[in-house]
């Protein structure tokens, strides 16, 4: 009987004590941004049929969610595009540096009808072993001079930190 009320008491004890340890979870954070950017274009090739280009870009994002994530983050943006008949298709990377100098390499794909699908590759600081992903469309676009191309796009997504 003695024996009995002892491993009752102590499984209650070890349960409680359970109940208490931080359970490791990967943080999840939503967001969503407005991200605009000016390019050089370099053309490879260009006729009626096919044009082939590629674009060094530089830009800024703005959070458009009360999270703020992102806010201010400026962009380096390399990628090749594709263009057949009427239809545009790309394919690049993004540097995606924080005000405090951190940053998150983004991989990217897309066309001129669905817009881009991107994946985070690789993040430095609390970023390491990041993950995540963006859907983005083009909301403006304005050309002010030849090879060159204005834009920004709206962009939303998740983001997920490992847990520590």
């Amino acid at each position: 009987m003695f024996y009995r009320k002892n491993l009752i008491a102590v499984t209650v004890v070890i349960f409680g004590l359970i109940m208490f340890i931080p359970n490791a979870q990967a943080q999840r954070q939503e967001f969503e941004v407005t991200q605009c950017y000016a390019a050089t274009i370099n053309p490879v090739h260009s006729s009626p049929d096919l044009g082939i280009s590629s674009l060094d870009c530089k830009g800024i994002t703005q959070s458009t969610h009360e999270s703020k994530l992102f806010d201010n983050w400026t962009r380096h943006m390399v990628l090749v595009v594709r263009r057949m008949g009427g239809k545009h298709s790309w394919n690049g990377v993004t540097k995606a540096m924080a005000p405090d100098g951190e940053f998150i390499i983004w991989e990217f794909s897309g066309d001129s009808q669905a817009g881009s699908i991107t994946k985070a590759v690789y993040g430095t600081g609390k970023w390491k072993d990041v993950k995540g992903e963006l859907k983005a469309k083009r909301i403006t676009s304005k050309p002010i001079a030849p090879n060159t191309d204005q834009w920004c796009e709206k962009a939303v997504g998740w983001i997920e930190l490992p847990a520590k």
